[in-house]
């Protein structure tokens, strides 16, 4: 059955568990931001807690480029080292690469080269989700927040032409609909879909009932391709503890 989680702070996972979801994701830059002594503490909340932290998003800080003049490649594999490591032992199976601050192109700078620069990142960091069991999801951030991989079919491109194993696409919902890409795109991606994220495209809020989204017609769409991985709610919320209720009671129906 497809997993569905919620994007939210680690200090959540308890009632997240408590409403039924079936994992947390978490952020990779504030995990590896944390002091030892910190992440000491998150790893024995996560280890008292019967969900994990089984995704993480926001892989890069703005502060590691992967496009541009400022490309250091031994700042992103220091970088990587840790980050890896440390989400590995949460439990994290898939981070998420969208970090349009890393990866935005700076004014006039050549467009092909920063492709290319995004794949050798890519390249580099398969290495680091190799030796962590880790997925790698190219997350398209709409157009107002990246001004490059804008749509899921430009990832599944770029997925396929680097080949690497563990190296794949991520869908937003959000996303694709500030950019009008439809449903077919994630069959497009097939195999190479390895995560979902999802929310209330008005306003970017947690799904609730009768909010206009199509979240039945997405849970058919991954069946349809076989998808076996996870849905997690990115957006806002009024008040968590009704609303990630209520998004939870949406999104079971949804899959069942």
């Amino acid at each position: 059955m497809i997993r569905i989680g919620v994007c939210t702070d680690i200090k959540n996972i308890g009632e997240l568990s408590q409403v039924g979801y079936d994992y947390l994701e978490a952020s990779v830059a504030a995990i590896h931001a944390m002091s030892d002594e910190e992440f000491e503490k998150t790893t024995e909340i996560v280890d008292a807690s019967p969900i994990k932290v089984e995704a993480c998003n926001c892989l890069l800080p703005a502060t590691i480029k992967v496009v541009g003049d400022e490309v250091n490649a031994q700042a992103i594999h220091d970088y990587l080292d840790k980050a890896f490591a440390r989400v590995s032992r949460l439990g994290c199976k898939v981070v998420v690469f969208g970090s349009g601050r890393s990866r935005q192109v700076p004014d006039g700078y050549d467009t092909g080269k920063a492709w290319r620069q995004i794949s050798n990142f890519l390249r580099l960091a398969e290495r680091h989700a190799m030796e962590n069991d880790i997925v790698i999801a190219i997350e398209p951030l709409r157009a107002g927040e990246c001004n490059i991989m804008n749509y899921v079919s430009e990832a599944t491109l770029m997925a396929s032409l680097i080949q690497m194993p563990h190296v794949a696409v991520l869908g937003d919902t959000y996303h694709m609909a500030m950019g009008s890409e439809p449903f077919s795109a994630l069959r497009m991606a097939g195999y190479q879909l390895k995560h979902i994220h999802t929310a209330n495209a008005i306003g970017r809020k947690y799904p609730k009932e009768g909010d206009g989204e199509r979240y039945k017609e997405l849970f058919d769409t991954l069946k349809e391709i076989g998808y076996e991985g996870r849905v997690s709610v990115e957006g806002g919320c009024d008040d968590f503890s009704k609303d990630v209720r209520d998004a939870f009671k949406v999104l079971n129906a949804a899959r069942s």
